[in-house]
């Protein structure tokens, strides 16, 4: 029998980053045998189970592990392998001495745990379900709600682990049965900090490794991301000590943040993987010109993160979603990567191509999905390209009509439930860009979902200097080019055609000599032929016209 004096290994040394559902399991699994006297006077019952549910990875199974080892229990560890037999009635058999052993286990005075992993797979819904799994969630039922079970005060206690709770058996999950329900998140920076310093405590890590600091750009890892990281880490040092011919003894393998920079590279949050975009490096100043939209965009997406504290201090809210309008070719897209990268964010990208689907609801699902992944993994950034396409303006008007029956329809209503819900979430921010911002319905324009509306205008001449010269950076100019005067005779060009322009110069030094080793201003020139503006000043105006007539409402 356990005592409130006997030491025990704690299950910190095992986990780490759990503190809450630890202290949930201490509760369910040592208070009855500890405080049962203080129990007894406050005539109090203890409860019966315990749900642990979150994406793969975050440590439920380690966790329950951990704990057993720390009390002293004894394990009876179910899963649908274990259970799952060809015969019919054999599973229900199998519970069944599943159940009276650690029935018998109790009796001996000490806890036990019978633990289920992956109980959705065990118990899913009955709606509509193979009467071989209806027959094993009754029998689960039946045997949690078993009189000689419960009568016992030292009684077993049951504990459950799934990645999709809303998969199990609602009958399940009311009180007498899975009493308690912990969900178990990807972990916070300070987690993720006390997990690395877990794994990394047999690295022999270099002096200048800052831990918080590789915590700090692990966003939306869970535990076992974090381990795979060490353990890319220490492989990293390995091939960076076995390169070269160093003398023998001479090999420092020492883990420097070099080696969690490689690391970090390699192993990704694997909540997100599939649907993360993958982010090159653009750079601010990858992109000429447009120097009010790029303040303004930092503003909103790079400062809620790198100095949340100060908009704490006013009082002040992060901006929840920005739309960018503008001509085709302005750099919509390449501005939201820029502010991604520098943001350090995940982008989670999505198109009406992958939303309108065949299927009924599929898209609809698949918003929902894109949306819990990027709470999960923030900050994140959700980014619909061609929005006009997933947001198309409703015939009915705009709030009258949320209750729809089309496709598209159903679509923004789901949309603009996902935005409003992102009220209680922290560090998930909604970009979109179009073409026709007068498409886009108006449900979704006002503040609280696309809080600011950003006109990307064709780059002035100023502008086109700027991106002249970073898309002929890596190309050899000769001195007869005068990029200024370049950029005063393309008036209306965007800066895709802009780097048309700059493309197609080379190519024609290339077709004049293939050993050509600069651009004149004669190329520059035939292929100003062959590159004309997209833009016309009617369609400039309409994209004016737009923003005087919204900012007028």
């Amino acid at each position: 029998m356990l005592t409130k004096e006997e030491p025990h290994e704690r299950a910190e040394q095992v986990v780490a980053g759990l503190e809450k559902p630890l202290k949930a399991l201490r509760e369910l699994l040592l208070w009855p045998f500890l405080y049962s006297e203080e129990a007894a006077i406050l005539g109090l019952q203890w409860p019966r189970g315990l749900l642990l549910h979150g994406p793969p990875g975050t440590g439920k199974t380690s966790l329950v592990r951990a704990m057993v080892k720390e009390s002293g229990a004894h394990l009876i560890f179910i899963s649908a392998d274990t259970i799952h037999k060809a015969y019919v009635g054999e599973s229900e058999r199998l519970l069944r001495e599943a159940f009276a052993e650690a029935t018998a286990e109790a009796l001996s005075g000490k806890p036990v745990v019978i633990f289920i992993d992956e109980i959705d797979v065990l118990c899913p819904r009955r709606d509509f379900r193979r009467q071989h799994e209806s027959r094993l969630v009754a029998q689960i039922l039946t045997l949690m709600d078993d009189k000689k079970l419960n009568s016992s005060k030292l009684r077993p206690v049951v504990v459950a682990a799934t990645n999709r709770i809303n998969s199990i058996d609602p009958a399940l999950r009311r009180p007498g049965r899975f009493d308690r329900e912990i969900e178990i998140t990807a972990p916070n920076a300070q987690e993720r900090y006390e997990i690395l310093q877990l794994h990394a405590s047999r690295l022999p890590l270099d002096d200048c490794v800052e831990l918080r600091s590789v915590a700090d750009m692990c966003n939306g890892y869970v535990g076992a991301d974090l381990a795979a990281l060490c353990r890319e880490a220490a492989l990293a040092s390995l091939r960076r000590g076995m390169q070269g011919s160093p003398s023998e003894g001479d090999v420092q393998h020492k883990v420097t943040m070099q080696d969690w920079e490689q690391a970090h590279l390699k192993v990704g949050p694997s909540i997100a993987r599939g649907a993360v975009a993958d982010v090159p490096s653009v750079l601010w100043d990858d992109i000429g010109g447009l120097t009010q939209v790029k303040r303004k965009l930092r503003q909103t997406v790079e400062w809620p993160i790198q100095h949340a504290d100060a908009l704490a201090r006013l009082g002040l809210k992060p901006i929840r979603g920005v739309l960018l309008y503008g001509p085709p070719g302005c750099s919509k897209t390449t501005l939201v990567k820029a502010a991604a990268h520098a943001a350090k964010a995940n982008l989670f990208s999505l198109s009406g191509a992958e939303l309108h689907s065949m299927y009924v609801g599929e898209g609809e699902a698949l918003l929902r999905e894109t949306f819990r992944r990027a709470r999960l993994v923030a900050p994140s950034i959700v980014f619909f390209d061609e929005a006009d396409s997933v947001a198309a303006r409703r015939e009915g008007g705009n709030e009258q009509a949320a209750g729809g029956n089309s496709t598209g329809e159903k679509l923004l209503s789901t949309l603009l439930t996902e935005i409003d819900g992102l009220e209680l979430a922290q560090g998930v921010l909604v970009l979109g860009a179009t073409n026709r911002p007068w498409s886009i319905d108006g449900a979704l324009m006002r503040p609280g979902r696309f809080d600011q509306i950003l006109y990307v205008p064709p780059p002035d001449k100023e502008g086109r200097l700027e991106i002249l010269k970073v898309h002929t950076r890596n190309m050899k100019v000769a001195d007869d080019v005068d990029l200024s005067e370049i950029a005063s005779i393309t008036e209306y060009f965007t800066g895709a055609e802009l780097a048309g322009l700059c493309s197609e110069a080379g190519m024609a030094a290339l077709r004049e000599n293939l050993y050509a080793e600069s651009v004149h201003e004669r190329h520059f020139s035939a292929a100003l032929k062959s590159i004309k503006p997209s833009l016309t000043v009617t369609e400039i105006s309409k994209y004016v016209n737009f923003g005087l007539t919204r900012n007028m409402r």
